[in-house]
């Protein structure tokens, strides 16, 4: 069940319906819903934060659609990407249990470094939430900001919304062009 009355929380920049679902953000407490793999997985973008995405799902996605389309094209231009996939083999990372020890041990360290690109994709979310949260002065004494004048105040054409997801990419990366990322 997709939550429809969400609210931007303005302390841990997570998704809460406040109580009337199942959605709750990092302030709240977390309960399991038998056959619901993530009950609170509704989160903001995390590469530009702009809009709702996630699911209740292992298998969601993590990013907006700008951002997962704008992920695919570094992977076809530069064969770099991020994993923005909630679950590993959504990023082809897994570890293969008949394989050599040798080989396990290579799967593993590929999977520990996922889990903490993971970590780090997702505090740069809410890094990028605040941000956006602290422009809008006229939101400043907000405790919940709801999700429909989050997603209309940063709403943007196609044109511009790929553009914003370029330009989170850059700065989550450290580059000022991509094809730093090939050298």
């Amino acid at each position: 069940m997709i939550e429809s009355n969400l609210f931007v929380c303005t302390t841990c920049f997570g998704l809460t319906s406040r109580g009337a679902g199942m959605q709750s953000c990092l302030c709240e407490e977390n309960k399991s819903y038998l056959g619901i793999d993530c009950p609170g997985g509704l989160i903001l973008c995390y590469m530009c934060a702009t809009s709702k995405t996630g699911g209740t799902s292992r298998w969601s996605w993590n990013a907006c659609e700008s951002c997962l389309k704008f992920n695919r094209y570094l992977g076809r231009k530069y064969r770099f990407s991020l994993p923005l996939g909630r679950h590993s083999i959504m990023n082809s990372i897994s570890v293969p249990v008949n394989a050599s020890q040798e080989v396990q041990e290579k799967a593993i360290e590929v999977m520990l470094d996922f889990l903490n690109v993971s970590g780090s994709l997702s505090d740069w979310g809410k890094l990028q939430a605040r941000v956006l949260f602290e422009d809008v002065h006229s939101w400043r004494h907000m405790d919940l900001v709801p999700l429909e004048t989050w997603e209309a105040k940063f709403y943007l054409s196609k044109v511009k919304a790929t553009s914003r997801s370029a330009q989170a990419f850059k700065d989550y990366l450290r580059v000022n062009e991509f094809e730093e990322l090939v050298q």
